[in-house]
Order: structure tokens, then C-alpha cells, then sequence
């Protein structure tokens, strides 16, 4: 009895063993479960239906459940239909004793549908909202693969299911401007410490033109979270058209650029994450690779041009290495290559690094500038093309709040130009600094060796100043200040020799001065011409709101040579005296014992006037004129000139009027032989004999004038005249009685 129980056990293992071994290897064909298989497989999505012919059902010992493999299967959703290559069904044996949900899983395959049918599965996997944004973004293609989907025990779709295929010959649309063409991908899944990983590897496509081969995705799925990490290569050339484009769906400016093209070769990587509702966070994308070559035309830059004279709005640059990368606390590029702006190319390197706590921007780099003219206006300092020099900066800004410089160094041959710690406000006005040097050097001849400090106080010292651009500006108003409201300090300056531009140059020059919120309150100079002739400056505090200025210099020509329709002047003393206020300045110029030649506008009112004596002397010794008085206000930069004489051997002018400076000059006036002066004066006091001529038909007495036009550029009129108005009579006794006092003493 033993021995046939014994017999029978075994015989039933193995009857069992060879049973289990060929439903796993062959399994059984039937259409017992058909019903079933469908009514539970349906309960998944009720929009879902699936539909086949028979089942072969596979033991599979190792996970404990049935593998139902359906012949010719078909899945319709929502009444479009997805034809099949594979469809098994995997049924936990478990199930058919419980209540859990009978299907665990399912292997989908299919064979070149359109891509279009993609949704129609992931209708069933993702939210709604996510599916409709996949039905507009693939537009044309096909796709083939397979997908897994796994099944809860409440007959809901997990989370690990996976998909591996292809994609081919596909148009995406990213956005109505960007559209990636033939587009052939390999897709493919794979488990790892509990994570689906999927890895996209893009063999063939076009984004503008750019080839987008080789480039990669790949997703990590896990705890609810999905991790994208891509590199996408682009190569390819890029016009201004294409550039819009990206820009615009990357949110960058670009509205200083008038035309853009060139050639790229990147690699760009982005990392982020997704959560449960799809929203990104810890993105952090990076961008290295190769612009061979690139023109940028720029919109119209003046403020470039005064320091680039050769700048024509276009820069070049070739062979450029690009780095640019974001993370959560800072986006940093770094280019490094070369440049052209004129004939020739320049390297340069350039680093720039936006910070997202403080939302400024630091930026360093190094530029060679051999290849470009240089000039910086108030050094009075060019530098040639072809002569050797760079620049070394870095500094930080935020728009339209302040800059501030922690090193600009320029270097030239012996030129040197050194600036740290510099602190400007939006303005470009200065609010504190900690050391400038300069040396610099003009036709080859040194002209500025002085170094600032500024501790305490602000000290200047040196060998040498180049007064010139200082002397001209005096004539202009800036369009800013040079110091902020926040800047307050004592000033003292000393240096060996200032240059003027005219050979008049000023020895042992000394200054002290206070300067509080951005004005200077005192000011006192003093300096040499020689041992005799003096110059010397002095700005007090009147009240709050009013300070007067005052100037005399036994030399007149370094304040008289900046007036662009004046030339050659010679001789002259000078002595000014101006009361400025917030709005408006009064001021009084007197200048003695000077004499002008090659003045244009001048010499054009003589000849109209038929003083053609006097303009051949103008156009050869000069006129000398015995002094000039002017009083004027100054309002912005126009000077309106009040009253104007000028009183010489040969003729003697009255006149008025207005002059915008840099921009027009608008004067009228009187202008009468120094002989029918005299003649009038002598006359007197026959008033009305003056005024009327004691004959009919006497000659004319002299002219009036108008004269109107660029600086460079003035028209004249004249009109001859009879008589002379009393105020011209008035002002010329004036005039006479104050000599003979001032030769009286």
C-alpha cells in the first residue's frame, strides 16, 4: 500500500511538473475565458474596449499567474481603432480566489501606426489635460513599440509602466514658431532600484534648420517624482529670423540687436524634475560647445563710438567657445574666442554671472583692443589702431540701480590706466571710489601722470594734467554730474604743471576744496604762468541755495579757445565772476587788452560792412581790442548774452543775443568804426546833432548786424546805418570814463 501511494505521488508530480512545463512552453489554445478576459480587461477604462479572436493561455510559475496571449487583438478607445502585433494579458492565479482585481498586467505591441495613435493610449495612462498637449504636439509620423502596463489591485493603472520602440519620420510641434522635423528616435525602458528609466536617443531630426542628431533623454521615474536629464547637440547656421524664434520662448531681450547669423555646434544640457502635477522644479540647464562664426549688428550706439571711433554697429567674432550654465542661485556664460570691430581680429574672454538672490550681475574679462582705435575724451588720450594694448575689468550691476567697479585696468605701451573699487549710482554719478591712476601719452609726448587716493579725503598728486577736456567742458553742461548726492569730501590737489592746449601751461598748481552731497562748496586754486602772470579760482557758499564763482587769469587764451568760432586769439587778461543757483547763473566777463584774427563770422560782418581795412588786418595781425565786457545768465547750455562790448583802436561792437553750446549761435548788434566813434563822442553835447546829423545826407556811421548758424557755420546781415542808438553812446562813455580812472591811479 505504501509502495503504491508512493508510486501515485510521484506519478502526480509528475504529471503535474509536465503539465506546468507545457502550459509555460506551449500553453493552451481556448475561448473559454474570452468573456471574462474582456469584461474584466474593459473595467479598467470604460471608454476602452478589447477585442480579439482566441487566447493561448502560458502558465507562468515564477510570478504565479496566467499569461493570456490574444490572436489578432485590437484596441478600440473610444471608437478608434489601434491594431496590434502582441497584446498579452498577465492574470494573478491569486486572484481567481480572492477579490483583488484579476489582471496584474499587460504587454502591448504594435507595428507603424501614426503617431497620432499614441494618445489614444496614453489616454488611458495620463490626465487629460497632459494628453491633449501630446495630441497637439505630434503632428505627423509613425510609431512603433511596446508597452507595459501594470495594474493595481483595485484595477487601476500603476505607476511603472514603460514603453520601448521607435519613432519615425515625426513632426512635433513645440510652439507655433518651433517645429522639430523628420524626426527619428529610439525610445527604450528599463527598471533600476525600484525606478522606470526611460532613454530617448534622437538619430535623425531638424529644429530650425538645426541638426539635432545623437542628442539624448532620458526620465527617471520614482516616488511619484520624475527626474529629466537631455543633451540636445545642435549644428547648423542661424540668421535673425531663427534667433526671434528661441529667444522668444527663452524670455531673453534682444531688442539692441538689428541682425544676427552665423554658425553653431552646442551641446545643451537640462535637468529638472517633475512632480505628480507636473510642474517643474530644481531646473538647472547648462550650454557648452562652438560658435565658429557669428556678425552681430547692433542698433546705433553714439556713447560706443565716442570710445570706439571705428565701431560701425557690427561686431564679428569667430571661433568662440560658449559656456552657459543655470542653477538655483546664479545663470553664469562665459565666452572666450575672437572679435573683430574694424579689419582685424582681437581675442577676448569674457565671463558674466547673474545672481538670482541679489538680481545683480557680475562681469570679468580681458579684451585686446591692438586692433581698434581708442580714444577716452577726458584724458585727452587716442590710441592708434595697430598699436598694442588690452583691457582688464570686472565689476557688478543691477540695471538701473548702481555699478560698481572693482577693476578696470588699461594697457598701452607706456600707457597705463588703473581703477578700483569704484562705485557709481544709475546715473553713472560717482558715490565713493578708492583709487584711479593714470599715465597716459599724446603724439608721444606724456600728457597726464597723477595718481587719486581717497581715504578720508580725496588726494591728488602728480607730474602732469592734461587740462584740455576740463577747459572745453566748461562751456557744456554735462548730462550728469560727476559726483552723486552721496558723495561728500575734502579735495586736495597738487600737481607740477596742468596743460592747457594753447602753450599757456600752469605751474605749482595747488587746490583745496569740499565737496558735500555731490556740489562743491569751497573751492580755492591757485597756479603759474610764469612768476608774474598768476591764475587763480575760488567757489564760495553764499546761502543754501546760491554760490558764487570767481576766476582771474592773467592769461585769457586757455578759457577763450574753446568758443569754436573764435580763433587766434592772443593776449588777454581775464577776469569772471558768476553767482549760480539751482536754476539759472549770472555771471560778468571781463577780458583787457587782447587782439583775435581768423574769426570767420567777424571777418565776414567787415567785409559786408565795407570795412575792408579792417578785415585785411583781421585776416593778418589781428584786431586788438582794448577789452570786452559781457554780462550773461546761463540757463542748461544755452548762454544768453545780455550785454556785450566789445571796445578796440580800430572798431568797437555792441551786441546780444543767445548761444546754445556745441549747437548755435544767435547774436544781433551794432558795429561802428572807431573813427565815427570818436567823431560822435566829440561832438557832444549836442545830443540831437548826434542823433539826427547836423546835415542832411551825412555818411553812414556804421552797421547792424545779425549773425546766426552752427559755431562752425555762422551767416551774417548787415544793414548800414545813420544814427546809433543812445544805449550804444551810453555804453561807450561808460566805457571811456572808467579808462581814464583806472589810468587816473
Amino acid at each position: 500500500m505504501g509502495k503504491f501511494l508512493l508510486r501515485f505521488f510521484i506519478l502526480l508530480l509528475f504529471i503535474i511538473f509536465s503539465f506546468t512545463v507545457y502550459l509555460s512552453y506551449f500553453g493552451i489554445e481556448t475561448d473559454k475565458f474570452d468573456s471574462l478576459i474582456k469584461e474584466k480587461a474593459n473595467e479598467v477604462n470604460k471608454n476602452v474596449r478589447l477585442e480579439f479572436n482566441k487566447t493561448k493561455i502560458h502558465l507562468n510559475p515564477i510570478e504565479l499567474n496566467l499569461t493570456v496571449k490574444l490572436k489578432k487583438p485590437r484596441v478600440v478607445i473610444k471608437n478608434n481603432q489601434i491594431k496590434l502585433s502582441k497584446l498579452n494579458l498577465f492574470l494573478s492565479i491569486k486572484s481567481f480566489f480572492s477579490s483583488n482585481f484579476l489582471l496584474k498586467r499587460a504587454e502591448v505591441a504594435f507595428t507603424k501606426n501614426h503617431i497620432k495613435d499614441l494618445t489614444k493610449i496614453t489616454n488611458i495612462l495620463v490626465p487629460k489635460i497632459i494628453n491633449k498637449q501630446i495630441d497637439k504636439i505630434f503632428a505627423e509620423g509613425q510609431i512603433e513599440g511596446e508597452f507595459i502596463i501594470p495594474f493595481d489591485i483595485d484595477g487601476n493603472v500603476g505607476n511603472d509602466y514603460g514603453f520601448s520602440g521607435k519613432v519615425l519620420n515625426a513632426s512635433i510641434n513645440i510652439s507655433k514658431e518651433l517645429q522639430i522635423k523628420n524626426l527619428t528616435s529610439e525610445i527604450s525602458h528599463a527598471k533600476d532600484d525600484k525606478a522606470n528609466l526611460f532613454n530617448i536617443t534622437i538619430k535623425k531630426a531638424s529644429l530650425l534648420d538645426f541638426d539635432l542628431s545623437d542628442s539624448v533623454f532620458k526620465f527617471k521615474r520614482k516616488n511619484k517624482e520624475t527626474e529629466v536629464k537631455s543633451l540636445l547637440k545642435t549644428r547648423g547656421d542661424f540668421d535673425f529670423d531663427k534667433i526671434k524664434k528661441i529667444t522668444s520662448l527663452l524670455n531673453f531681450n534682444i531688442d539692441n540687436i538689428k541682425d544676427v547669423k552665423g554658425k553653431t555646434n552646442l551641446k545643451t544640457s537640462v535637468d529638472f524634475k517633475l512632480n505628480t502635477k507636473y510642474r517643474i522644479k530644481n531646473l538647472v540647464y547648462s550650454l557648452e560647445g562652438e560658435i565658429p562664426y557669428s556678425e552681430i549688428y547692433f542698433e546705433e550706439k553714439k556713447n560706443i563710438k565716442k570710445y570706439l571711433p571705428e565701431y560701425s554697429d557690427k561686431i564679428i567674432f569667430k571661433d568662440t567657445k560658449i559656456k552657459f550654465s543655470k542653477t538655483k542661485p546664479n545663470k553664469t556664460v562665459e565666452l572666450n574666442g575672437f572679435l573683430k570691430i574694424n579689419n582685424e581680429f582681437d581675442t577676448f574672454n569674457l565671463k558674466r554671472i547673474y545672481d538670482f538672490n541679489n538680481k545683480n550681475y557680475n562681469i570679468n574679462g580681458k579684451t585686446v583692443l591692438t586692433n581698434s582705435q581708442v580714444n577716452i575724451p577726458k584724458l585727452n588720450y587716442t590710441k592708434d589702431n595697430g598699436t598694442e594694448a588690452e583691457i582688464n575689468f570686472n565689476f557688478n550691476f543691477a540695471p538701473n540701480k548702481y555699478l560698481d567697479v572693482s577693476k578696470i585696468i588699461f594697457l598701452s605701451e607706456k600707457t597705463k590706466i588703473d581703477i578700483s573699487d569704484l562705485s557709481l549710482n544709475k546715473n553713472f554719478e560717482t558715490n565713493d571710489f578708492k583709487k584711479i591712476e593714470i599715465k597716459t601719452f599724446k603724439n608721444g609726448n606724456k600728457n597726464n601722470d597723477f595718481i587719486i587716493n581717497k581715504t578720508n579725503k580725496v588726494s591728488i598728486s602728480g607730474e602732469l594734467f592734461d587740462s584740455e577736456p576740463l577747459l572745453k567742458s566748461l562751456f557744456k553742461k554735462d548730462e550728469r554730474n560727476t559726483f552723486s548726492k552721496k558723495f561728500s569730501s575734502k579735495i586736495k590737489i597738487n600737481f607740477d604743471k596742468i596743460i592747457t592746449g594753447t602753450n599757456d601751461d600752469i605751474k605749482n598748481f595747488g587746490m583745496i576744496a569740499t565737496i558735500k552731497k555731490g556740489s562743491y562748496e569751497k573751492l580755492s586754486l591757485k597756479g603759474n604762468f610764469t612768476e608774474n602772470e598768476i591764475i587763480e579760482m575760488s567757489i564760495y557758499q553764499i546761502d543754501k541755495d546760491k554760490k558764487t564763482l570767481q576766476v582771474i587769469s592773467d592769461r585769457a587764451r586757455p578759457f577763450i579757445k574753446n568758443f569754436d568760432f573764435i580763433k587766434g586769439f592772443e593776449g588777454g587778461k581775464l577776469e569772471y565772476e558768476s553767482i549760480i543757483s539751482k536754476e539759472i547763473s549770472n555771471s560778468n566777463l571781463l577780458i583787457t587788452d587782447f587782439k583775435v584774427s581768423k574769426v570767420p563770422a567777424l571777418a565776414q560782418l567787415l567785409t559786408l560792412a565795407s570795412l575792408q581795412g579792417i578785415a585785411d588786418t583781421l585776416n593778418g595781425e589781428g584786431i586788438r581790442f582794448e577789452s570786452f565786457e559781457m554780462k550773461s545768465n546761463t540757463q542748461g547750455n544755452v548762454l544768453n548774452v545780455e550785454d556785450a562790448l566789445a571796445m578796440g583802436p580800430a572798431v568797437s561792437i555792441l551786441l546780444n543775443g543767445y548761444v546754445d553750446k556745441g549747437k548755435i549761435v544767435s547774436l544781433r548788434g551794432t558795429l561802428v568804426p572807431a573813427t565815427k566813434l570818436n567823431a560822435i563822442i566829440a561832438s557832444i553835447p549836442i545830443v540831437g546833432d548826434i542823433l539826427v546829423g547836423t546835415k542832411t545826407g551825412d555818411g553812414v556811421v556804421g552797421v547792424s548786424f545779425k549773425m546766426k548758424g552752427p559755431p562752425k557755420d555762422i551767416k551774417t546781415t548787415v544793414n548800414p546805418i545813420k544814427t546809433l542808438t543812445p544805449r550804444f553812446i551810453v555804453r561807450a562813455i561808460e566805457k571811456i570814463k572808467k579808462k581814464e580812472k583806472e589810468e587816473i591811479k
